[in-house]
């Protein structure tokens, strides 16, 4: 069973809007920057990943983390344990 990351409404109660989108293979590195508006609270990173393509190498999947540097606020749980978007609402 796949890993179930923060949903997007957990990282907006802390002020996190944006999410960093790096292709799932590792030899073709091509990263880019997006809004995480767009999709519901209830969303979770892990439920976006395998909808992302990549661009550059046509790999399907992705790792999205919030941005660098982010960490969430003490006593917050996680929660339950060139890409394109596909899908992406």
């Amino acid at each position: 069973m796949r890993e179930q990351k923060i949903t997007l409404g957990e990282m907006r109660a802390a002020g996190v809007h944006g999410l960093l989108v790096y292709c799932s293979d590792y030899r073709c590195s091509h990263h880019l920057k997006i809004s995480a508006d767009p999709w519901p609270d209830e969303v979770r990173l892990s439920d976006l990943e395998p909808r992302f393509v990549c661009k550059v190498c046509g790999v399907r999947g992705a790792d999205i983390r919030p941005p660098r540097g982010w960490v969430l606020p003490q006593g917050k749980p996680l929660g339950d344990p060139a890409i394109t978007k596909e899908a992406a609402h």
